[in-house]
Order: structure tokens, then C-alpha cells, then sequence
């Protein structure tokens, strides 16, 4: 990830290719913060092993533990 102030890795929990980048984000950034779950995607991951998403929490769950 690259920001006006620094550039920094992307850490996930999953392995595998990426096979889609979001080249929306070069022109319109803030789609990342405004729409993440939408239009702010980043990339897709193609999977190594679909069910190592098992352990993964979902967006309300995530949302509910850093809310709490």
C-alpha cells in the first residue's frame, strides 16, 4: 500500500495469487475508506485451500470486536 506520507506491506491470513488488482484505486483512492466492502476492494486472491477461510471472522464480527 502507497499513501501520499508512506508505503507499507499488506498482511493476510491467506495464501494463494493474486489474480485481480483494483486499478479503480489509482484514480480514486478513497474508495478504500468509503466504500471498503464495495467498490474499495483492493485485490482478489485466488486461494491455495478454500477452507482455510474457516477460521476467519466476518465483517460484523470483525466490526464487533474492535468496536467493543
Amino acid at each position: 500500500m502507497e499513501s501520499t506520507k508512506s508505503v507499507s506491506d499488506i498482511y493476510a491470513p491467506l495464501e494463494g495469487e493474486i489474480i485481480e488488482i483494483n486499478q479503480e484505486l489509482d484514480d480514486s483512492p478513497e474508495l478504500l475508506n468509503g466504500d471498503p466492502y464495495g467498490e474499495g476492494w483492493i485485490f482478489i486472491l485466488e486461494l491455495n485451500d478454500a477452507a482455510s477461510t474457516g477460521n476467519l471472522l466476518s465483517a460484523n464480527e470483525y466490526r464487533e470486536l474492535v468496536d467493543g
